[in-house]
């Protein structure tokens, strides 16, 4: 695969929308007009305002750009995770915050950060008396790396004071970035030393804050959110480990014979079925043409396998034999029984 190939796979993996739940949350606060944002990318508003479903990275992109363009807000990211940092957080904020200490904390966000809507990599390391959390982009984020790392940074501190109250174990901020022009707003919110144009993006805390005792700690509440985070990673996962044409072939096969249907795949995915079609129509399928290859390609298996004609038919889930004759022939141009003999001698590819 190219560089050019990577950079597009990267550029469309499918992230939970929590980031512009809190960026629609923060504009109505503001009363902003941000519709046309979203108008571009033909996203569900609603589904968005509820935290629910997937949207690609190349879309957040697009909208975050045009809410930085017309606001006039290059450090929008900190104005946001400093206000909304608990909802783009979620379920793993919730999560945290019922955690014993920061140090669990710590660890489950390292594991469950994904489902937040993340589009930055995490990694944490511990360096003398210091802890050290540094961003890295996941996929090229190019003039977006500021906002993202701004909220990301902003989220952690939100949470963090959610988690203990009032605390003095933030040491230094690092951004790669100049955003010197609104240090008043940086300082006001992280009181600390920042360090802008570094070589790195990262936050630095004293070690010892993460022996602290969270003061939400509930172990009740734990257990039930990461009962939610455990799902929701697997539903990232499953997103992105495989094509959503090839997580959905494989559902409309291990169906049958019952119909899988679009109704149920927008239900598995936690999306609208709007959506869904939606995002079939940017590979250039719709749903039915999908459950039709799968149909031929399972007959085509069975038929050559050497299983009756009848038996293939009642495994696809046809009600009635003739049904199944004439779908056939309407996908290869031979009825079952000629494409098993003709497959038999070898003049069918």
């Amino acid at each position: 695969m190219s560089e050019q190939q990577k950079e597009f796979a990267n550029s469309q993996y499918y992230i939970p929308p929590m980031i512009l739940t809190s960026l629609i949350h923060y504009a109505e606060q503001q009363h902003w007009s941000y519709a046309e944002w979203f108008s571009t990318q033909s996203l569900d508003l609603e589904q968005i305002r509820q935290g629910h479903g997937f949207v690609e990275f190349s879309e957040i992109c697009s909208v975050i750009s045009q809410a930085i363009q017309q606001t006039q807000q290059p450090h929008l990211g900190v104005l946001l995770g400093s206000s909304e940092g608990q909802i783009s957080m979620g379920i793993l904020g919730f999560a945290m915050q019922a955690c014993k200490t920061v140090e669990e904390a710590m660890q489950t966000a390292l594991h469950y950060h994904p489902i937040s809507g993340s589009v930055l990599d995490i990694s944490f390391n511990i360096v003398n008396d210091y802890c050290e959390i540094e961003l890295s982009e996941r996929s090229h984020c190019g003039d977006l790396t500021a906002f993202f790392c701004d909220e990301a940074f902003a989220s952690m501190i939100t949470c963090l004071n959610m988690m203990l109250g009032d605390h003095h174990d933030l040491v230094r901020l690092e951004l790669s970035y100049d955003h010197s022009v609104y240090l008043d707003d940086y300082q006001k919110f992280f009181n600390c030393p920042i360090l802008f144009n570094a070589h790195r993006n990262l936050i630095r805390f004293n070690a010892a804050i993460l022996a602290r005792a969270i003061k939400t700690y509930s172990p009740v509440n734990f257990q039930s959110a990461i009962q939610i985070c455990d799902q929701a990673l697997k539903q990232f996962e499953q997103m992105n480990q495989h094509s959503l044409v090839n997580v959905l072939q494989h559902l409309i096969e291990s169906h049958l014979p019952d119909r899988f249907d679009m109704q149920q795949a927008s239900q598995h995915f936690h999306i609208s079925e709007r959506h869904l079609r939606r995002l079939l129509l940017n590979e250039g399928l719709n749903f039915q043409l999908l459950r039709q290859q799968v149909l031929e390609t399972k007959a085509k298996q069975w038929i050559e396998d050497n299983q009756s004609i009848s038996e293939v038919s009642f495994k696809l889930g046809f009600s009635e034999l003739r049904e199944f004759r004439r779908a056939f022939k309407k996908w290869t141009g031979y009825s079952p029984t000629e494409y098993k003999k003709t497959k038999l001698l070898g003049s069918v590819s």
